[in-house]
Order: structure tokens, then C-alpha cells, then sequence
């Protein structure tokens, strides 16, 4: 089994059906999904633009999914969004999707997005850190924790661990941020560090998240159902 980034939250169990998308069939393990959106899904995206959300664990295949639904997107496509929402999972693989953006980084713009009230813990935010603009709520919530040798275990491995800071370090994460999660003993001793992505930005300056989204998103009116209750006035 490949080194994982502990995985701290109960997933859902079971298996999911395939994902058909753009003519490819995406494999799904348990509890990850690969969803793709473009323009035809949604007339907010634009038409160069193809949307992957990846939620779930980062186990494989979800890096080969990326890539296929890449290649499967076929031509015109300038820009990749990654819309996060992982528990984390192998750091194995997370590499390997890191290895996915950078072969669609070398003729497209890739940007990753968590949005408000969405997990990036572990691994995610290895492969969050790939993005040119980095966007994320201010009330999406992020875990660091260090890197073990499986899930039996909760005793980080310093060698895997440092691998791991070495991907943040890489995409210009701030040092002094990394020396603190060191030197408190967060990724190098049983334990989880939760933060708010607001904290990430106006707390640590950790250079993590490069733009915060807007708290409000306003929404159109729906009507209430014809002849249900009309609710408090």
C-alpha cells in the first residue's frame, strides 16, 4: 500500500456508480467522485474554461480521471478550474495528480477553487497549491497533519512528511508558516491543526490562498410551491 496522508474524517462506504463524462467512463473508488462541468452544464463557465471537482479521498484513479477527462475535453480548452473538496487520502497519488496538472499546466492555466464550507485536509492542499489563482471561502476549513506510512498508524513519518512540505515549499507556500508547523509539533507528532481559510489569509499570511471569495452570493428569488405554506411574514 502507498504512503497516505491520514485520512482523520469517517467516510462513506459503498460503491459508487461509473461517471460517464464527455464520452469517457470515469472509475470511481468509494467516496470520490470526479464530476466535469463546462459551458454546456453551466452558462456561468466560460466556453475555454472545463471545470473538474474532485471530492472524496485522493486514492487512484482520480489522477488518471483527471487526465482523461483533460484529454477527453478536446480542443479550444484554455483554462482548467479544480474545485476541491477532499478529506486528503495518499500522498502517492497526490503526486501523481500534481504530475497530471503539470502536463495540462504546459498548455493551459490551471486554477483551484474550495469554496465556502468545503474540506481541503492533508493532501488536497498539496495539489490546491498547484493553482495560479488560488481561491477559496473564508469559511472553508483546512487540516495539516504530517504525512504516515498508512493508515494504521497516526505517528507521522518525518522522511514522508518532509516530501510533503517540499510540494508546499515548491509552490511558494510561506516559510516561516512551514517552520511553525514544525517547530509546534503539528505535522511532526499525532495531532490535527485545523484552520479557516480566512485564518490562512489575515492570520498566518501562509501564502497558501492567494484571493478569498466574497462572503455574500446572491441568489435569484424562488417562488414557494403553489398552494404549500407560505412560511413566517
Amino acid at each position: 500500500m502507498g504512503s497516505r496522508i491520514g485520512m482523520r474524517r469517517r467516510l462513506r462506504r459503498g460503491a459508487m456508480a461509473a461517471l460517464a463524462v464527455l464520452g469517457a467512463v470515469l472509475s470511481e473508488p468509494a467516496g470520490a467522485a470526479v464530476e466535469v462541468l463546462t459551458a454546456a452544464d453551466n452558462p456561468t463557465i466560460a466556453a475555454d474554461m472545463l471545470v473538474v471537482r474532485l471530492t472524496g479521498p485522493m486514492v487512484p484513479p482520480m489522477a488518471r480521471d483527471l487526465a482523461a477527462a483533460w484529454q477527453a475535453s478536446g480542443e479550444g480548452r484554455a483554462r482548467l478550474l479544480l474545485d476541491l473538496d477532499s478529506p486528503g487520502g495518499s500522498l502517492v497519488e497526490a503526486e501523481a495528480i500534481i504530475a497530471a496538472l503539470a502536463a495540462i499546466r504546459a498548455e493551459a492555466r490551471v486554477d483551484t477553487l474550495v469554496r465556502h464550507g468545503a474540506l481541503c485536509a492533508s493532501a488536497c492542499i498539496a495539489v490546491f497549491v498547484q493553482g495560479a489563482d488560488r481561491a477559496a471561502g473564508g469559511a472553508s476549513a483546512w487540516l495539516f497533519h504530517g504525512a504516515c506510512r498508512d493508515q494504521a498508524t497516526n505517528v507521522p513519518s518525518l522522511a514522508l512528511t518532509e516530501r510533503y512540505l517540499a510540494i508546499l515549499r515548491a509552490a511558494g507556500v510561506d516559510e516561516r508558516f512551514l517552520c511553525d508547523l514544525v517547530a509546534k509539533g503539528y505535522v511532526t507528532t499525532p495531532g490535527e491543526f485545523w484552520l479557516s481559510g480566512y485564518e490562512l489569509v489575515h492570520v498566518y499570511d501562509a501564502r497558501i490562498v492567494t484571493r478569498l471569495l466574497e462572503p455574500w452570493r446572491a441568489e435569484p428569488p424562488r417562488a414557494p410551491p403553489t398552494g404549500g405554506p407560505t412560511g413566517p411574514h
